[in-house]
């Protein structure tokens, strides 16, 4: 979920944007945001929001939050140089007695202080609001306005402050080099949520046309777009919403950081929920939870390089791009070989109820009489022979299994509503000989004779990009749950690394391999190549994929149950 705001209203099926106006009772302001999505509504109001906050602030006769905060950064340190002056090199912060004591003392605070202000923990420095608040008179609705500009200042007063300590010649400024110490220091902790107009547009006030460039322009499907916008909603949480131009490399320094200590059920636990990004690194760390894999940093980070060199070239931001370069460490998994279905978990698979046998078609882990010849049947079987990418065989259609020179075969491609991984996935793959030994063309003459009907029926569109094989994926894990067959990391995936590992045991050329598994990465010259393979040649190449622990063990469309 993006950036929250909660001053929208739904009306006729169209939101818009409403704010009370202040000390003005019942009356408010109300503007369509000429949208019906929730999402984009959410961006759109966030941002009138902020505008609303500043003019309101510029109309009324609340305090200036700028001169408050400048206030407190020259009495923070005002404090330091009147004690440093009197120290005679000695640590000023009490128990400290060191210099070096204080550069401790410093670096622990600086630390606890950036954490603050990057998730807006206000709380953590209430005490210290309140007095302001209620010395200056500062009203309830500005309380978080005023926080974060004290939180800013607190910490660009701890920097200097250190900064200080090091030189140790801070003590001989006069009074005048003092105040041109202060007033830009000042200027930088403006506490304004929004950033000043001179700074240009704030982060997310971009991100709805980026989105839709990213959708629109180069393809972003929905999970691709759901996944990046998690990103983008996460870095604002981690570095805070900012002027496009004020993010520099530290920023995404800290958010790497940040993601290396992240537990890996950060978005999906319930013992998360509610809790600031601080808050969840915390407690996953005093649990010694399984932290986020360096492929999903690796992921989130190739968002961020997207997003900025869009801004870049949008000439929104003109430095380097702060997310490129960065080392993703490989944690010692490259070495490890992907899992595949083999041995006794392999015959125990397909020894569980779908193939031996189930209770009913709605209790399909518990063992009985029937066998049920339908996607949850065919589809382990047909990427256990054939090693497609499951989506490529859940989407398939009636005439999508066709027969040329006496070889069946499957026609995969990209036509119509079917989705395909890339170019290379277009391709026939011959149906194996055991799969023809099930009467599998049997089956698919059985469906409705409509060339567009599915090839198994009962899937329906789910997820994000609407895949078929959505749903199965839910069913797939479960079920192996059930039957006590799950292992992290063998799932339908692994058959096509078993059919390549067996396609190359069998001493079968690389462009064979590549062709009846789709590969992708492959040059144009060798994908023209490819083409011209006949079917013959790549039926003789699947035949050698065997499985002997499943012989036995499945049985025949429209066959009594056979079994040795």
């Amino acid at each position: 979920m993006l950036p929250h705001c909660s001053h929208i209203a739904l009306k006729r099926g169209v939101y818009f944007f409403r704010r009370r106006v202040p000390g003005d009772r019942g009356a408010e302001v109300t503007i369509s945001l000429r949208t019906r999505s929730f999402r984009e509504a959410q961006w759109l109001a966030a941002s009138l929001s902020s505008s609303f906050d500043r003019m309101v602030r510029e109309l009324g006769d609340d305090p200036n939050i700028s001169e408050i905060v400048r206030a407190f950064l020259k009495r923070q340190l005002d404090f330091d140089l009147a004690h440093r002056a009197s120290s005679n090199g000695k640590g000023i912060y009490p128990p400290y007695e060191l210099r070096e004591d204080d550069l401790k003392f410093l670096d622990a605070e600086i630390a606890s202080a950036r954490i603050e202000l990057r998730d807006r923990l206000y709380d953590h420095q209430g005490p210290l609001i309140d007095e302001i608040m209620e010395k200056y008179t500062v009203p309830t609705h500005l309380r978080q306005v005023l926080a974060h500009g004290i939180l800013r200042a607190r910490l660009e007063a701890l920097e200097i402050i250190r900064e200080r300590t090091l030189s140790d010649s801070s003590s001989l400024l006069r009074d005048d080099e003092r105040a041109e110490v202060i007033a830009p220091l000042s200027r930088k902790a403006e506490p304004a949520l929004k950033a000043p107009d001179n700074l240009g547009p704030m982060l997310s006030a971009v991100l709805p046309d980026f989105l839709t460039a990213m959708t629109e322009d180069v393809g972003w499907s929905g999970q691709t777009r759901a996944q990046n916008e998690a990103t983008y909603e996460l870095f604002l949480r981690v570095c805070g919403d900012e002027a496009i131009i004020s993010y520099e490399r530290r920023h995404l320094g800290d958010f790497y950081n940040l993601l290396r200590r992240l537990p890996a059920l950060y978005a999906k636990s319930p013992a998360y929920r509610g809790k600031s990004v601080t808050e969840i690194v915390q407690l996953g760390e005093s649990q010694g939870a399984e932290r986020l894999a360096m492929r999903t940093i690796k992921r989130h980070f190739a968002a961020l390089h997207r997003l900025f060199g869009y801004l870049k070239r949008q000439g929104l931001y003109s430095a380097e791009n702060p997310a490129a370069d960065f080392e993703f460490p490989t944690q010692g998994r490259a070495n490890q070989k992907r899992k595949m279905w083999e041995g006794e978990a392999l015959t125990k698979l397909f020894s569980s109820p779908v193939w031996a046998g189930c209770k009913s078609k709605d209790r399909r882990s518990i063992a009985g009489s029937e066998v049920i010849f339908d996607e949850r049947y065919w589809l382990p079987i047909l990427g256990l022979f054939h090693g497609n990418r499951l989506e490529e065989f859940a989407q398939l259609r009636r005439g999508d299994v066709r027969q040329e020179a006496g070889v069946w075969f499957f026609d995969i491609h990209d036509e119509g509503e079917r989705q395909l991984k890339n170019e290379q996935s277009q391709r026939r793959v011959p149906v194996h000989p055991k799969v023809l030994e099930l009467n599998f063309v049997d089956y698919v003459k059985s469906i409705s004779h409509a060339p567009e009907a599915l090839l198994f029926p009962d899937l329906t569109p789910g997820g994000p990009d609407k895949k078929l094989g959505y749903h199965f994926t839910k069913w797939w894990t479960t079920y192996r749950r059930k039957v006590g067959v799950y292992e992290k990391g063998l799932d339908y995936h692994s058959f096509r690394h078993g059919v390549t590992t067996k396609l190359y045991g069998a001493d079968v050329s690389e462009p064979l391999v590549d062709e009846l598994t789709g590969h992708e990465g492959q040059s144009t010259s060798r994908r023209v190549y490819k083409k011209d393979l006949p079917l013959r040649m790549l039926y003789e190449a699947i035949s050698k994929v065997s499985w002997p622990e499943v012989e036995g063990l499945l049985s025949k469309f429209g066959s009594p149950l056979e079994r040795d």
